[in-house]
């Protein structure tokens, strides 16, 4: 039994040989220079983006404050402004109160020739009318008008008749609740 055993031989030999270049200085170098390559794309968007983002908020907040100084600068009157204003302007009773003017020249319209104002009082809401020189159908004409009026929300009249013939002239007081227009 002798048979020979193969073993594998090798018949040529392999001469190449790569040195391992990854401890000389130029690959530490080229390795130094990729972290700082990195870290420089870093800082530039974890640092300088941010930094140009606040000196541009710095800026913008600036311009605001700015702004908002002049504006406090023009309210540095305002308690002697509003003083003048509230010493002009209507009162919230006044804007409440109706027009004088108004109810005057409905009066007027009202009694025109036919009757004689004797007196007028406005106090409020209310007005207290004194006309003589009319009959009792030349009070219910006048009060008539009156009634039409948005600026008369009731009217009550007391008359005081005298003692001579049916058609005398009457001395007729009439009160006159008023109202604002469109109310």
């Amino acid at each position: 039994m002798s048979r020979k055993t193969a073993y594998p031989i090798k018949t040529s030999m392999n001469l190449f040989y790569k040195p391992d270049r990854t401890t000389k200085p130029a690959t530490a170098a080229l390795y130094i220079l990729f972290t700082l390559t990195c870290l420089l794309g870093l800082s530039k968007l974890l640092v300088y983006d941010l930094w140009q983002e606040n000196r541009e908020a710095q800026q913008s907040l600036a311009v605001v404050q700015g702004q908002l100084e002049a504006a406090m600068r023009q309210l540095e009157d305002y308690a002697e402004v509003r003083e003048r204003y509230s010493r002009y302007s209507a009162t919230e009773e006044e804007r409440a109160l109706i027009d004088r003017i108004e109810v005057l020249k409905l009066l007027d319209e009202a009694v025109g020739d036919a009757a004689q104002l004797d007196s007028v009082t406005i106090s409020g809401t209310a007005a207290q009318v004194q006309i003589s020189g009319v009959n009792l159908a030349q009070t219910a004409q006048i009060v008539r008008v009156l009634e039409t009026s948005p600026l008369v929300s009731a009217t009550t009249v007391n008359t005081a008749s005298t003692t001579e013939n049916a058609g005398a002239l009457v001395q007729t007081s009439i009160q006159i609740q008023l109202q604002k227009e469109g109310e």
